[in-house]
């Protein structure tokens, strides 16, 4: 009896140790509405008419990583596809986002509403500078042109984590939390320009990253190696590939944001 009862223990034991199975990789895509720009989220894989789709997959149990895949239709505007994208992306990994702005974010302004007042005043100002600029040019200048698409997809992501109509037509005109995901570098040096009282919520709290380049024999070579380290809060990672009809872009990065370290084949 004693023996039955301390193997039925182990057997327990082990099972309780064994990881949970493999996670399930999740499916969404976009289409446009009959009329009007508006543009709905599906689940499952594409069917007719996407404009834009994506698989995601939450491994972080198994490699501390999750994975994000995101295309679009080239049958559809620049604009369109933009937009569908970004909202996909925010259907896909809402939970993660949700996750990093409660890590991040959701304490940051505590104790220092002077310093979060300066900050929203000089994002609006950049952003209505930028936005200026995109109604001048992206018609004429590839720059500007690329811009307008970031600022698309910006918009459609925002849009859709926090729960607004999904509409092709919207631009990014307003800050939230979607901006803040993405301006941690340039977060870095706001909190000193902007003269954030340094405490345990500034983002400025330890060196981000470091690399080394070095030319090696007679200048027949040379070596790149580069570290990533940021603060623990921070730690949840997400590895993206978009693929456009205009560029192939790979990327190691954090929920939500587009601008950490691009590999652009």
């Amino acid at each position: 009896m004693f023996m039955a009862l301390a193997i039925a223990a182990l057997l327990a034991l082990q099972a309780a140790a064994e990881p949970p199975e493999d996670p399930k990789c999740q499916y969404a895509w976009a289409s446009l509405g009959t009329s009007g720009g508006d543009l709905h989220i599906h689940d499952g894989k594409p069917g007719q008419g996407a404009v834009a789709w994506g698989s995601f997959q939450n491994d972080i149990h198994f490699s501390g990583w999750t994975f994000l895949e995101v295309q679009s239709n080239g049958s559809y505007a620049d604009d369109a596809q933009a937009y569908a994208a970004g909202a996909v992306e925010a259907h896909l990994t809402h939970d993660l986002m949700e996750k990093q702005y409660n890590n991040m974010y959701s304490r940051y302004c505590n104790g220092q509403p002077e310093y979060c007042e300066r900050l929203l005043k000089f994002l609006l100002q950049n952003l209505e500078y930028s936005n200026s600029q995109e109604r001048l040019h992206e018609s004429t200048d590839p720059y500007w042109h690329m811009v307008h698409l970031q600022m698309k997809q910006l918009a459609g992501l925002s849009d859709h984590f926090e729960n607004k109509t999904l509409n092709i037509s919207n631009e990014y005109l307003n800050v939230t939390r979607a901006l803040l995901f993405n301006i941690e570098g340039d977060v870095l040096d706001l909190e000193k320009v902007l003269k954030r009282v340094p405490d345990e919520y500034s983002v400025d709290q330890t060196p981000a990253c470091s690399a080394l380049i070095k030319v090696v024999a007679d200048n027949d070579d040379i070596l790149f190696a580069h570290d990533a380290w940021f603060l623990y809060r921070s730690m949840l990672r997400i590895e993206k590939k978009y693929t456009f009809p205009c560029t192939h872009i790979e990327s190691v990065n954090y929920p939500r944001s587009h601008n950490q370290h691009v590999f652009i084949p």
